[in-house]
This record gives structure tokens, sequence and C-alpha cells, in this order.
């Protein structure tokens, strides 16, 4: 293992193995245990509870209460699943549970009917996601004065929040806490950021500069063939040049945000990451390439949209979110956005079609991952504490329902589907898929989790021991490792004059930079002789 010299965190998970060995979901059938190796085991079913939280609005937009059990449908793969947890929920009674007091205001008594000592209030966790590289600093910086209410007003118990930052790098400016001013001191940090949108707003701006001096040869002299055919190549060079640069930074900022869905993948609870940009863009340079067939009057031009359609990458991040059970919240921090936009500062009217491609090319992905993942997005409008309203409602007013089904022991992706028959004028919102994960998932997401936030379990009586670091180069080092465990902890079956075992170890470090390794997975054999069994179980087993 090679890694720097500065203090990292390792994390590791020991996955066991053998014949036989199913390790239970929620709900179990238990036969006969029959006894291996020292050990007893049981073919066991494992029966895994899948919880949807849904959200029912009316048409105003406000949550609506009071349903039952019986108002909903649910359905897996088109198949309707009984529901087998029910829970209705809302801020009164969250915050009488966690007895938590708002300024100004007594701590609401819900109804006795509403008080139930057995429901189970689930911790939610919140990244707030400032992408720098996508924001203009004005826009960022009016957002963030209503993100800061909204922290202030809804960072209790349940509730942790993290802040997160981007700019061709992820930062975690925060992890997760409860402490109000932790977390507004570091959103104040941001707004002393640069953004990095006015760079790519003035090169945009460049090129339809070229483009309107392209109009001015053709009005003044439409006969200067070579000198119009040059502003042509040059305009569909920079064209093609800005579309690549913004596909290439587009990949490494959903490269970010997987990274951070990954990071607090392993968490029990509600996720969600509150993302603030200027948009991302769906097709790179769509607007541009409007733009540029509207002037040169070249239709044949607007293939190169479907070249640079990047919606498959905004799936993907989607299915990486419902995987690990994320939802985003987006807001669009340019506001209610002028007509005139592309070219307010020039003399030449820009096409509306080509308008709404470039609003809508921006906005579209803020749309797709909140519709996508169950959450909102807070789009074309300044009145950002009204959307921020809409998310809180979302934080403590929904309905947890709850299905089992028989574990498949694989990776599975499920479509979900949820229904309200009796009060079909409402509107609901929830994650449309679910995924099934195999034990060796889960532990892997632990693993990653693990890394950034404290893990309290530890099964397996593992530990690590890190040994002298030695010189490797000029900026690394080579660290060996040492993991232990009881041996008593492992499957040993017979085989032959032995007993044999299997473990799995994943591995991953981290550093103070936030830098992090792949996460490594390693296998080994486990051979006891026979006869040392007996005093093999009172020892540790030592990698």
């Amino acid at each position: 293992m090679r890694l720097t010299k500065r203090f990292v965190t390792v994390l590791l998970a020991v996955f066991l193995g053998g014949p036989g060995l199913i390790l239970a979901g929620s709900k179990k059938e238990r036969p006969t245990p029959k006894p291996i190796g020292g050990l007893s085991f049981s073919d066991e079913t494992t029966v895994t509870v899948v919880n949807v939280d849904v959200f029912v609005r009316d048409k105003k937009g406000n949550p609506v209460e009071g349903l039952k059990k019986e108002d909903f449908r649910i359905y897996q793969d088109g198949i309707p699943m009984p529901v087998s947890n029910f829970a209705a929920l809302n801020r009164e009674l969250v915050l009488h549970r966690f007895k938590t007091p708002i300024p100004g205001r007594p701590t609401p008594t819900p109804a006795p009917d509403e008080v139930a000592a057995d429901l189970e209030i689930k911790p939610i966790y919140i990244v707030l996601y400032i992408d720098n590289m996508n924001l203009r600093p004005l826009d960022r910086n009016r957002v963030l004065r209503a993100v800061k209410q909204f922290v202030r007003e809804n960072l209790h118990p349940p509730v942790h929040m993290m802040v997160v930052s981007y700019n061709r790098a992820l930062k975690i400016e925060v992890p997760f806490t409860q402490d109000v001013s932790e977390i507004i001191s570091a959103l104040q940090v941001q707004q002393m950021r640069t953004g990095g949108r006015q760079a790519r707003d003035s090169d945009r701006q460049d090129i339809i500069d070229l483009m309107n001096e392209y109009l001015d040869q053709e009005r003044e002299r439409p006969n200067a063939g070579s000198q119009n055919r040059q502003l042509y190549a040059q305009a569909y060079q920079l064209m093609r040049s800005f579309a690549d640069e913004e596909s290439n930074d587009l990949r490494f900022a959903l490269g970010a945000l997987q990274e951070t869905i990954q990071t607090f993948s392993g968490l029990p609870g509600r996720k969600m990451i509150l993302y603030v940009s200027d948009g991302l863009p769906m097709a790179p340079g769509a607007d541009l390439i409007q733009q540029f067939a509207s002037v040169f009057h070249n239709t044949s031009v607007l293939t190169l949209l479907s070249h640079y359609d990047k919606s498959r990458y905004f799936q993907g991040l989607a299915s990486r979110a419902n995987s690990q059970g994320v939802a985003f919240y987006t807001i669009d921090a340019g506001g209610l956005r002028m007509q005139s936009d592309i070219s307010a500062e020039s003399r030449y009217s820009t096409n509306l079609d080509v308008i709404g491609v470039g609003t809508n090319n921006y906005q579209d992905s803020l749309r797709f991952l909140a519709d996508q993942t169950g959450g909102q997005a807070i789009v074309n409008t300044n009145n950002f504490l009204k959307g921020l309203d809409r998310f809180t409602a979302d934080l403590f007013t929904y309905y947890s329902l709850g299905y089992t089904i028989t574990s498949s022991g694989g990776d599975r992706i499920h479509q979900i589907k949820v229904e309200l028959p009796t009060h079909p004028g409402y509107k609901l919102r929830y994650r449309r898929r679910y995924v099934e994960k195999s034990l060796e998932t889960q532990v892997e997401d632990t693993v990653v989790t693990g890394l950034v936030f404290d893990v309290k379990k530890n099964p397996m009586q593992v530990d690590v021991r890190m040994g002298t670091p030695a010189p490797a180069s000029s900026d690394q080092w080579t660290v060996p490792v040492h993991i232990s465990f009881p041996l008593r902890k492992i499957a040993l079956f017979p085989e032959g004059d032995d007993y044999v075992g299997r473990v799995v170890l994943f591995i991953a470090a981290r550093d103070h930079k936030g830098d992090q390794s792949d996460l490594q997975r390693q296998e080994h054999e486990i051979r006891v002789p026979s006869k040392d069994y007996e005093e093999a179980k009172r020892q540790r087993f030592g990698i």
C-alpha cells in the first residue's frame, strides 16, 4: 500500500463466505441448526423490508395529511405489493419526539393518536453542495442567504448537515454536524469564493460576437466570400471547442457528485443533496449549435446535438443516487431568467427558440435529477425561500410505506410505482427505483462511508495496526498494515484432514486532503489442521 507521508485513515471490513452461509435481513425462518466446524448454521431465507418515502401534495403544493395505509397502492416491477409497514409523519410529531424547541414557538404537542412509542423516525442527512465551478458568484451569494435561513430553522434532531464545495476538485468543508454555527460559517466562506461560470459565459459571448460579425459582413459586403468563409470556419471551430470543453467539465462535475453520493451511502436513514448551481448542460454547447444553424442557415450542424447529448450520464447519476437512497433537491441559482439572456450586449436579436434551448439545457438536468430521485427542483424563481419551504415540508411531512421481498442475494434494480386511487387529484413524489444490494455491495458501501464518518460497529472484532513507514519515493511511503480477528469468528468447513474457510477484505485509504484510494478487494484462505482446531479457536488470525 502506497500512502503519502501525511496521516491517512484506513478502513477495513471483513466479508466471510462459505457454502451454506447466508446472512439474514430483517426477518428469517430458522430450521434446526446443523453443527459445522464447531459453529452452527442453518438454511435461512432473507426477507428485506423495502421502505419508500412518499410525499403527497395537493394542487397548491401543500402537504396532505390524514391518509391511511389503505389509501395507497404500491407496485414493484408492475406487481402489487402488500403494504406491511406504514407511518404518517409530520413536523409536530418529529419535534415532539425529539423535544426540539424552536425560537419564538412552543414545542408542539401532537394529538394522542399521532404519538406512537414504537414509531421509527429515521435520521436525516443533508449535504449542502455548492458547485462553484458551475456558479456565478452573485447568483450563488443570493441563494446562500436563503440557504442560511433554511439551516437556522431546520438543523435540529433528527437532521444532520454537511457542506461540500466543488471547483474542479471536491472538498468537504464541514462534515456532518448538528452545530448550526459551523454550517453557517462554512457557507459564509463560500460567499468569498470565485465562480467558474463567468469565464464560460465570456467564452460563449465571444463566439456569439464572432457570429454577429459574420452578419455584419453579410449585410455590408455580401460578396466578400473568402472573408465570410473564414469567419464561418472560425466560428465553427470555436463552437466545437466550447462544446468539447464543456463536455469535459461536465464529466468531472458529475464524477464529483457520484463521489459525494458514495461517501455517505453507508449511513442509515434518509439522505438528501441540496445542490446549488447555475445548472449543468444536458447537451454541452446546445445553444451555440442552434445559434450557428440560425446565423449560417446550416441545419446540418444540428446533428451535433445528438453527438453532445449527455442525458445518459444524468441517467447514470440518478440511478446511482437511487441505489444509495439519495434524493436530489436542486436550485437554479440564476433565478428568473431574462429572455435576452444569451445576447444582452448584442445589437442582434437572438431567436427565441435558441434562448429557450439555452435555458432549458441547463435547467432540464436539475429537473431530471430531482424528479428521478423523489426530490424537488427550484427553478425560474427569485424567491428561493419559498422553494426551500417546500424542501422543509419534505423533511418532516411524508408517508413511509414498507413492503417485504425475498432477497435474491445479488444486485438487482426494481421499478417502483405508488398510486393513490382514492384521491386522484393529489400529486405523489417518491423514488422510482429500488436497488437490491448483495451483502458484498453493502460491505463496500460501509467501507467507503467509514473513511469520512465514524463507524461504531465491529462485530468481527477486527484489529488494524499500522507498522513503521518506510520511504518509497520522494513523496510517498510504504506502510505495512496488520489485520487480525478471532479465528472463532470464521466459518470453517471440513476438507480432508483440515478445516478450511475464506475471508474477503475490503480496504480503502483517505488522506487529510480528502484524496481517496480505490477500494481494494483481497481474498484469503484459512486452513487449520483438524487436530489443531480447538486450540486455533482461541487464537487470532492475522494478515
